[in-house]
């Protein structure tokens, strides 16, 4: 990847993050609302059917969305074919997707089975208003994303607020929440149709459908695998120790959330530009990959030491003391944000040198992991255990991608390529701890002083990154 792709890859992915920062502050003045509206048991009730949707969600889509955007970015004349046969393919996979999700709840969780429906709504929403905006992301036209991205938030916000003055129950958020996917579909439509003038029908070609899911199935696989393991220690946590532990868990994990969406935006933009130049020239290629690792931990360590760090005063401010047992998980889940930050680097590069099958491998070996590390740490320690069973997870994650990629493409000199920015972040680690109780905003304000000016006096970035990152957010 040359300075200029890069720069406008970084330029897409500013904006998209730019817009998902507005969008998430929203939405998690949605999650600080419901967990003090609906209470611990309540919110796990919530949160565990959140969790069967992302489930069973993976069967909806099949790894056919990321063929999507990697073939068409490649091909623009596929465009139609394949959107056309994903409308009406997806709507088939929904509805396999339901009747999982129906023998799921009845068989794991059958206090939450009556709300079947209104959890298929969700997912339906869910899987047509991602699909629809990969359009977005194929067109590099994000402005269009970033405009969804906040209005879906702001609708989000207003409909959770009205829930809750009318005094709703739980179950009601899941409507909610699918009214603001609806949303983010019409207007994706109305894009797409108005706008560009591309007819959006639903056809099913056999032999088309079997060929992409042919290419799409073993991804799949991998991100079904993935996100099994990303969300099992919410159903074993349910099953073995009940609805609140699961509050207290959840609601710890919310502040990870908060930040995850980060390199999943950032690596979503550049993904197109990855599978391009891994057609064309694996030099550019390398330096896409390597890059992109650079600055998505450069962004990630401060988030991980500064989280740890202001745990204390994180939580209560969030949720009320009512929820401190979320602070120790909070503290143990706060590595696991640098983690998952570089892993996306890998798995998006896996995905652009059409290395599904490898991706799926190294999913299922961490999947082993995962079950093996929640199975032995929830008995005794509860919803701690299945903190430190996903930090430890996103560390073997990391260990099994970074390996994987030495083999497939080159080694990355992790020490070399990060060094500083870890010293930094440590820098502004030491200076923190001592003043942790001082007012928030205070803290964190010191925090990105310190860290920007490490960042400077060690010279974490050299001229040609800084001079991608002038030419990126610059230009227009």
């Amino acid at each position: 990847m040359g300075e200029r792709l890069a720069s406008k890859t970084l330029r897409n992915s500013a904006l998209v993050v730019g817009a998902r920062a507005l969008a998430k502050l929203a939405v998690f003045a949605v999650v600080v609302l419901l967990v003090r509206h609906l209470g611990d048991e309540r919110f796990g009730r919530f949160a565990t059917m959140v969790v069967y949707v992302t489930l069973v969600g993976v069967m909806a889509d099949l790894g056919l969305q990321t063929v999507f955007i990697r073939d068409v970015s490649r091909d623009r004349g596929e465009f139609r074919r394949y959107l056309s046969n994903l409308v009406g393919t997806r709507f088939v996979l929904s509805l396999a997707a339901l009747l999982l999700l129906a023998g799921a709840l009845r068989l794991f969780a059958p206090v939450l089975f009556p709300y079947t429906i209104a959890a298929f709504v969700l997912l339906l929403t869910t899987s047509y208003s991602s699909l629809l905006r990969a359009v977005f992301y194929i067109r590099g036209r994000l402005l269009y994303e970033a405009v969804a991205i906040v209005a879906e938030a702001i609708l989000l916000l207003g409909l959770t607020l009205a829930a809750i003055n009318r005094g709703a129950s739980w179950d009601v958020f899941l409507w909610v929440y699918s009214a603001g996917y609806v949303f983010t579909c019409v207007f994706a439509i109305a894009i797409i149709r108005w706008r560009w003038k591309e007819p959006i029908e639903a056809r099913l070609d056999p032999a088309f459908v079997r060929r992409v899911l042919a290419a799409g199935v073993p991804l799949a696989l991998g991100f079904t695998i993935t996100t099994v393991y990303a969300q099992l220690d919410v159903v074993l946590l349910q099953a073995l120790k009940g609805f609140q532990m699961v509050g207290w868990y959840a609601a710890a994990n919310r502040f990870i959330d908060a930040v995850a969406w980060i390199p999943q935006s950032a690596m979503g933009a550049v993904f197109p530009a990855l599978s391009l130049v891994a057609a064309t020239e694996s030099r550019r290629l390398i330096f896409a990959y390597e890059k992109s690792f650079k600055m998505l931990a450069i962004v990630a360590l401060p988030l991980a030491v500064g989280i740890s760090v202001t745990a204390d005063s994180l939580v209560p401010l969030a949720f009320g003391h009512a929820f401190d047992q979320s602070i120790p998980a909070l503290r143990i889940l706060a590595p696991s944000i640098a983690l998952l930050f570089v892993n996306n680097a890998f798995i998006y590069t896996l995905t652009a040198i059409n290395r599904q099958v490898d991706f799926t491998r190294l999913s299922l070996a961490t999947l082993v992991v995962n079950v093996a590390l929640n199975l032995l740490l929830i008995p005794p320690y509860g919803y701690l255990g299945a903190a430190a069973a996903s930090t430890l997870t996103e560390a073997a994650l990391f260990a099994g991608g970074l390996w994987l990629l030495r083999r497939q493409l080159a080694p990355l000199r992790v020490v070399g390529s990060t060094g500083r920015a870890i010293a930094s972040a440590a820098v502004m680690g030491g200076v923190l701890y001592p003043i942790r109780s001082w007012p928030l905003a205070i803290v964190v304000i010191v925090g990105a002083a310190v860290y920007l000016a490490a960042l400077f006096a060690l010279r974490a970035l050299d001229a040609e990154e800084w001079s991608i990152l002038r030419s990126g957010l610059m230009a227009r």
